[in-house]
């Protein structure tokens, strides 16, 4: 009981630790355009009709995604009304449950300090970092699809597997898995299926298969998957082809949706997004595949789990960054386990092996220390070097507060390379220099995403206060997904399709979208007030045209209000 107690308390903390390191500064950005806006319009959405079966963009029917997530987001709205925090709050909860997950199965399974490296290795890598702060499915699946592969790792595959509570894991392992499939479609179960049946051919136990197919946990998957796709095919006819033909089998054997890139397109996705870790991570990863190929089932299983969903990935017609991000967890893991094994001198693995090896190791985790050494500081000089260049984002006194932190922690890094006495504080100090590290990148991508992806928010206010009940609101030549959400209301988009083109011929009758030569009819002969959002660009090409009467409500950098009274 007393060690119950100190495993909770445990988690407790280190689930507080993590709260606060990713919820940092997490209102500091507007919704981006489109997934951000998309993700909380659609719940928004929900909770105005009450219709929770049928997702909506805008009004018009919206497939392409299960609704656990938005189901997720309108119970935020419904208890802490619309605004960047408490959109971003689920996102936030699912990364700090991956981190917990990472340390639980590394202290599990192989000793503390794998399991605290570990899961700070997956919170302060660039990839993993991002996407807690983003409203995007992907993170939430991929923390999913994880759990269910870490039920199925303590179960059949660890040399220590469970002996108690069996069954109530392998339930576990399906309801994850489904939930992940209710979350963003078939995905959520195919990774696991794929890499659990690879695990089971090259380790040789593909007798598992018995124990695997655990009719509880199977009718646990189906209760938790079935319901919602049989309510909404039964109110929306369309629904079953668009979703599983469409949405799943040729999104990935063609190029439908315009999202190829070539094969190779993950592996500096994966370079990148590791950083800081990346060198270890990579001398990691070599280490597993050796262990892989000699028979290690542990191995053999991170080795399917890595590659298998890598391969997977790059050999799909549509590829975009998020979608590697399952291999993030179980790449921490083996990163934890191979740098404390660096470390710890007195672990029986590190000490019974000859003068040599012990030498190999000790280099092997120099080099790769001095690599990331190497890129921290290039991160530093470019921020401090042209921080001048970004208004703002890296002047504030908290900003220099990080730049500050980061200079003494690589000094202490480097100290502790060649330190031979104490090197446990290697991943206390290199933790907290990426922390530090992402902690600062906060300060730029608040102005970036404003250059790249500006809000239209403020054009939304303007709007809301002169609003009345009966006006019309229009986009012009594009639909952008965080103007319904600032207005709170759906809008009008002129001669413009995109995301809504499913909707829009499932609902010939809506009145959402419009040909451009029906609007400006409808401009000039309707008694109704019109509002139409529209670029700076656009405005120019829209005021060069004849007989155009209108008023100017508001010129920013990006957008420009008019009204036809």
């Amino acid at each position: 009981m007393y060690n119950q107690y100190i495993k909770r308390r445990e988690l407790f903390f280190l689930g507080l630790i993590f709260l606060v390191f990713f919820s940092y500064e997490i209102g500091n950005r507007h919704f981006a355009d489109p997934d951000e806006g998309r993700y909380v319009e659609i719940p928004r959405e929900m909770v105005v009709s009450g219709d929770y079966v049928t997702p909506r963009l805008n009004g018009l029917k919206y497939f392409e995604k299960p609704a656990l997530f938005y189901w997720l987001q309108a119970a935020a709205i419904k208890i802490f009304e619309i605004n960047e925090i408490s959109m971003r709050m689920w996102t936030v909860f699912f990364a700090i449950l991956g981190c917990l997950f990472v340390f639980g199965i590394g202290t599990r399974f192989y000793s503390r300090d794998v399991g605290l490296i570990s899961s700070g290795i997956l919170a302060t890598n660039l990839i993993y970092y991002v996407h807690s702060r983003l409203i995007v499915l992907d993170l939430v699946a991929s923390i999913l699809v994880s759990g269910s592969l870490w039920c199925f790792f303590s179960l059949f595959v660890s040399k220590n597997a469970e002996k108690t509570s069996r069954k109530k894991i392998i339930i576990a392992m399906y309801a994850l898995s489904a939930l992940a499939c209710l979350t963003k479609g078939l995905i959520g179960a195919v990774l696991p299926g794929l890499i659990a049946f690879l695990w089971m051919i090259f380790s040789k136990n593909i007798r598992k298969i018995k124990e695997i197919f655990y009719i509880p946990g199977i009718l646990t998957f189906l209760v938790i998957f079935l319901p919602w796709h049989i309510v909404v095919a039964l109110r929306n006819h369309d629904f079953l082809h668009f979703y599983f033909v469409i949405e799943h089998f040729l999104r990935y054997t063609t190029r439908i949706h315009d999202r190829y890139q070539e094969w190779w397109f993950f592996i500096p996705v994966v370079l990148v997004g590791l950083f800081p870790w990346t060198d270890f991570c990579i001398s990691a990863l070599k280490d597993s595949i050796l262990k892989a190929v000699k028979g290690d089932s542990e191995n053999i299983f991170f080795s399917c789990w890595i590659l298998g969903i890598f391969t997977f990935f790059s050999l799909s017609n549509s590829k975009l960054i998020p979608y590697i991000l399952p291999i993030i967890p179980p790449i921490a893991l083996i990163t934890g386990i191979k740098i404390t094994e660096l470390l710890e001198k007195s672990s029986a693995s590190f000490e019974n092996q000859d003068t040599y090896t012990r030498s190999n190791y000790l280099d092997d985790y120099q080099k790769a220390a001095c690599h990331n050494i190497l890129w921290l500081s290039a991160v530093f000089c470019t921020c401090s070097i042209f921080k001048s260049k970004i208004p703002d984002a890296l002047r504030s006194e908290d900003a220099n507060i990080f730049l500050g932190l980061i200079i003494v922690a690589i000094a202490l890094f480097i100290f502790s390379i060649f330190n031979r006495r104490n090197r446990k504080i290697f991943g206390i100090i290199y933790i907290f220099t990426s922390a530090s590290m992402l902690l600062m990148f906060n300060k730029v991508a608040a102005f970036y995403q404003e250059v790249r992806r500006p809000t239209t928010k403020y054009s939304a206010q303007i709007i809301n206060r002169i609003r009345r009940k009966d006006d019309l609101v229009f986009c012009y030549k594009r639909y952008y997904q965080d103007f319904p959400v600032y207005l709170n209301s759906t809008v009008g988009v002129v001669d413009f399709v995109g995301e809504l083109e499913f909707g829009a011929k499932s609902e010939k009758d809506n009145d959402k979208l419009i040909g451009e030569e029906d609007f400006w009819k409808l401009w000039q002969s309707t008694q109704k007030r019109i509002f139409l959002l529209l670029s700076r660009e656009n405005y120019r090409h829209v005021s060069e045209r004849k007989d155009f009467s209108h008023v100017v409500l508001d010129i920013n950098k990006y957008f420009v209000v008019i009204t036809n009274k």
